[in-house]
């Protein structure tokens, strides 16, 4: 299973450097685009997401849970907010992989290269994301 590039890692690092389990941040750098929210979901899980608020609730879209390990980062779901769910890793409860679906891997790995690009643009480049305080 290949890892998300290099680009990609630095993008996630930048995002999710010191944050505890349980924490959370918000990105938002201004420039008319969402705000990126990260949490730490558990020792080497975080949900990347954007919302929008619709009909009073706040809908997300997309959202992608990355597991970080030795060897980089892996996109293992991603959820839009068509209803469109996607599992390409399933993790036991210590984050360990116990199974993968190579078909569902590739199509989420594209995206989320893609995606964290338009992130790292969006919100001002790897530099401006790290100076953002957990909130």
């Amino acid at each position: 299973m290949k890892t998300l590039s290099q680009a990609a890692a630095r993008v996630l690092d930048a995002l999710t450097a010191g944050l505890a389990i349980g924490g959370a941040r918000k990105v938002d750098n201004g420039g008319g685009y969402m705000a990126v929210h990260v949490d730490r979901l558990s020792a080497a899980t975080y949900s990347i997401a954007h919302y929008f608020q619709q009909n009073g609730d706040m809908v997300c879209d997309p959202d992608g849970v990355f597991l970080k390990t030795d060897v980089g980062w892996l996109p293992v779901t991603l959820q839009l907010s068509t209803g469109h769910y996607t599992v390409a890793i399933e993790l036991d409860g210590n984050d360990k992989p116990t199974g993968w679906r190579p078909r569902q891997y590739k199509e989420i790995s594209g995206f989320a290269a893609m995606w964290l690009r338009n992130v790292n643009q969006q919100q001002g480049g790897i530099d401006r994301i790290r100076q953002v305080t957990i909130g």
